[in-house]
């Protein structure tokens, strides 16, 4: 007889996870713009699987996201483009899906720099379910209508301006942490800093 194995994650009620439904609509969104490149269109599926199976832990197998950037690349490397002041310094806007390490992640956020460079960010949608069985924090915290996420993000053209333009868009899968950065214990861990010296470059323990 094999023995059961203990999951670590919790799992979901119904509620939760038909409401967790509804960001698949999110995923194929993003699949669907010009900009998200033919690799991250692939991923759509895979991602909209792992949704669909947010109440199966044994699927916790990778992390993963899909998000929405508009940039203005000019008010983030510290010059100020023609639409400053109407746009009150806003240099980045994002719609973000996040599952890494167990916590869910969905955001809507907009960050500001002023002429001093002083930065700030306005949190409009902001929602984190941790999926970590013993966690001992609040599980489902903030805003829980999935649907206004996925309608704002849909609407994204929308905050595009003259200098709020640079469109950025992914879809991607990765291995989970502790996964891809597992190191053993007997083996010595050596890191490296590269250094300019004028003409010249130095590679300097670290």
């Amino acid at each position: 007889m094999k023995k059961k194995v203990k999951s670590e994650y919790w799992v979901p009620d119904t509620e939760t996870y038909d409401q967790l439904q509804k960001l698949k609509k999110f995923v194929d969104f993003v699949a669907e713009q010009e900009e998200t490149s033919t690799e991250h269109r692939n991923n759509a599926e895979k991602v909209k699987y792992l949704i669909e199976n947010l109440d199966k832990p044994e699927t916790f197998t990778d992390d993963w996201n899909t998000c929405i950037d508009i940039y203005d690349h000019m008010i983030q490397g510290g010059h100020y483009g023609r639409n400053y002041e109407d746009n009150k310094g806003l240099y980045w806007k994002k719609w973000w899906i996040w599952f890494e390490l167990g916590e869910l992640q969905i955001n809507i956020v907009e960050e500001y720099a002023d002429k001093d460079g002083y930065q700030d960010e306005k949190w409009i949608f902001d929602s984190r379910i941790n999926f970590i069985k013993d966690f001992d924090g609040e599980r489902i915290w903030g805003d829980t209508n999935y649907a206004v996420f996925v309608e704002d993000a849909m609407n994204f053209r929308n905050y595009i301006t003259n200098d709020l333009e640079d469109v950025e868009t992914e879809i991607d899968i990765f291995e989970k942490f502790k996964q891809h950065h597992e190191v053993k214990k007997e083996d010595p861990v050596k890191y490296s800093v590269k250094i300019n010296l004028g003409n010249k470059d130095m590679i300097e323990p670290w």
